[in-house]
């Protein structure tokens, strides 16, 4: 990343330690540590600060990141676990019909798996898209596409409330399709 490189050189530029930046930024000396050495990207607010404080154009401080923050959140591994975990879970509510054929709850055993297999999945988007920055990447995108920072900031808070939601409601929308798929199930063959 040359981010890191570029924050490294503009921060002893102008002689600032990982310290003092933190304290332009509004941030720990930690996400400075973070961003120079290539593990974490700040977020567009945090660029702006740079920029502004450093006295260059964002285009100067994110040069040659743009082609790989564009390639980074075109990954085909990312829509691939996003696909393999909706198959999973899928797969888990039909095969609770079948299920209900065995005996006791030995049968649960095949719907569990799967819905077990679409968690793994699940857990590999969401591991992917904080390994890859990939919010901030979409942030930066959207300002270098010409949206402004209140634009974007609005977007990013919608993008975490429906997250939020997403993450409470999903498992209770399998639970109530299991348990109606279950119950008609029973009816069906006669339990």
């Amino acid at each position: 990343m040359n981010l890191s490189k570029q924050i490294i050189h503009l921060r002893k530029e102008f002689n600032l330690s990982q310290e003092d930046l933190a304290e332009k930024v509004f941030v720990s000396r930690q996400s400075i540590s973070n961003w120079e050495r290539g593990k974490s990207y700040p977020d567009i607010e945090s660029l702006l600060l740079l920029s502004n404080i450093f006295d260059v154009s964002l285009d100067h401080l994110v040069k040659g990141d743009v082609n790989m923050m564009k390639r980074e959140m075109n990954r085909k591994e990312l829509y691939k676990w996003s696909n393999l975990m909706m198959l999973f879970l899928v797969l888990a509510a039909i095969s609770f019909i079948p299920s209900m054929m065995f005996p006791d709850m030995y049968g649960l055993v095949i719907p569990f798996i799967l819905w077990l297999i679409g968690m793994f999945y699940s857990y590999k988007v969401e591991h992917f898209k904080g390994k890859h920055n990939i919010k901030a990447y979409s942030q930066i995108m959207d300002y270098m596409d010409g949206k402004d920072v209140k634009t974007i900031r609005e977007r990013t808070k919608k993008v975490k409330i429906k997250d939020r939601i997403v993450a409470i409601v999903t498992p209770f929308i399998f639970a109530m399709i299991a348990f109606l798929i279950g119950y008609y199930g029973m009816k069906i063959i006669g339990l």
